[in-house]
C-alpha cells in the first residue's frame, strides 16, 4: 500500500540540493580547480617593486596575496553598503 502525501507533507521543505544550487556548486568547484592549476603553473620567482620596496617572491604568494586583499576589500565594501542601506530605511512607528 502506498501512502498518499497529506497536505502537511507537501508543505515540508525538501531536503537536498536544488538544480540551481548544484549548478552553482559545480561552477564554484570548476573555478577553484582552474585557479589551482593557474597557481601551479606560476611558481617561478618574480621581483616586485612597490613604492620604495623591492623584493623577490613566488608568483603564487603574490597572486594569493592579491586574491586575499581583493576579497577583504570586497567584503568590507559590501558590509558598508549593507549597513548604509539599513540606516536609510525608515523605521516603523512604535506601538502605542
Amino acid at each position: 500500500m502506498e501512502k498518499t502525501p497529506s497536505p502537511m507533507d507537501r508543505n515540508q521543505p525538501k531536503t537536498g540540493l536544488t538544480t540551481w544550487q548544484k549548478i552553482r556548486l559545480g561552477s564554484l568547484a570548476a573555478l577553484v580547480a582552474l585557479w589551482i592549476v593557474f597557481l601551479l603553473q606560476n611558481t617561478e620567482q618574480t621581483q616586485v617593486s612597490f613604492l620604495w620596496l623591492t623584493f623577490t617572491t613566488s608568483r603564487i604568494l603574490l597572486l594569493l596575496g592579491t586574491l586575499i586583499v581583493g576579497a577583504l576589500f570586497g567584503a568590507l565594501l559590501t558590509y558598508r553598503l549593507c549597513v548604509k542601506s539599513k540606516k536609510s530605511q525608515p523605521k516603523p512607528p512604535p506601538f502605542s
